[in-house]
């Protein structure tokens, strides 16, 4: 999977900070890829910067794009952002930059990303929407145009500059996690048949799929259960490698807890009262979904998980 995240800041008229891509000279927001490590909201601020001039500060999550590019799938986040100040300016990247009135963008504009400013534009929700930007037959021409002959040609220039080569978007891992509740208030947690140690449901991704799709597969394959997802509560980026994870809120809506190859047991932890071998980042992440007042939750997380050598289990609600 490819991750970018884009910016969408405005100035004090309301006007869109747009720039020109120096591949395809066409217009779009500020954005790109993440480097190893770091969230959406640092590479939207950092990106802004690098293309822009202008120091920008993270607000909240509007939405989040999965494109199903063959073989590499994209994830772009949009990010609002605060225009805190810098002098603008183009650079190699971008050509040109500047403010453009967000009811009358530039007629250079790939159809793709003129939707997904207009409709990153008209979210006003508190909760970020996330949807499939579909692979029409434009966008397949298109990216066979740029892909095959603008960018080997770019690349071309830049050797030819003695420059090095434009570098290409990290790859990067995906999972994706829910967080079910009963009537008690109590969390679904998953015991490992590999090892004494509770989780959330979840994992990683596979083939490319969004990570809203993640979450309702591996909680069916670990639970048997079918589930609804509710609210995106956290996105979490490990400091020592390229993976990003998703944590849902999610409510049972068919099936029944039935164990497997992954699941040697269920109970029902109440937040703050899970034993010591439970996920020290899932009960992080149950604490960011009861923690309902602040938005999406970005933070990033070691990989490695450290138990006390002696663990107890306490089950509650247990079924």
């Amino acid at each position: 999977m490819r991750i970018t995240a884009s910016s969408i800041v405005t100035n004090e008229a309301g006007q869109l900070l747009l720039i020109e891509r120096h591949d395809i000279h066409t217009f779009d927001v500020p954005g790109g890829g993440l480097e190893a490590g770091e969230l959406p909201t640092e590479a939207a601020v950092r990106e802004t910067f690098e293309e822009t001039g202008l120091r920008v500060r993270p607000l909240h999550l509007l939405g989040i794009y999965h494109w199903p590019n063959e073989p590499t799938a994209y994830l772009t986040f949009f990010v609002r952002c605060e225009l805190l100040g810098g002098t603008i300016r183009p650079s190699a990247e971008t050509p040109r930059v500047g403010f453009w009135p967000t009811h009358r963008l530039p007629l250079r504009m790939l159809p793709m990303h003129r939707q997904q400013i207009r409709r990153t534009l008209r979210h006003g929700a508190e909760r970020p929407f996330w949807a499939i930007q579909p692979m029409t037959l434009l966008l397949k021409t298109g990216k066979r145009v740029v892909g095959n002959i603008i960018h080997p040609y770019l690349q071309w220039k830049q050797r030819r500059r003695g420059q090095l080569p434009w570098p290409e978007p990290q790859p990067w891992h995906t999972g994706a996690f829910t967080v079910i509740r009963n009537e008690a208030g109590a969390v679904l947690w998953v015991k490992r048949t590999d090892r004494d140690l509770w989780n959330l449901p979840g994992g990683g991704g596979e083939n490319e799929e969004p990570p809203w799709e993640t979450a309702v597969r591996e909680t069916l394959e670990e639970t048997g259960c079918h589930v609804r997802l509710g609210e995106l509560t956290s996105i979490n980026s490990y400091t020592d490698e390229p993976n990003i994870t998703f944590t849902f809120t999610a409510e049972i809506v068919g099936g029944q807890l039935t164990t497997g190859p992954e699941s040697a047991a269920f109970a029902w932890f109440l937040p703050g009262e899970e034993p010591a071998n439970t996920v020290p980042q899932h009960r992080q992440r149950v604490a960011d979904a009861s923690n309902r007042s602040k938005g999406v939750i970005f933070r990033k997380q070691e990989n490695r998980i450290d138990l006390p050598a002696k663990q107890k289990t306490t089950r509650y609600n247990q079924k």
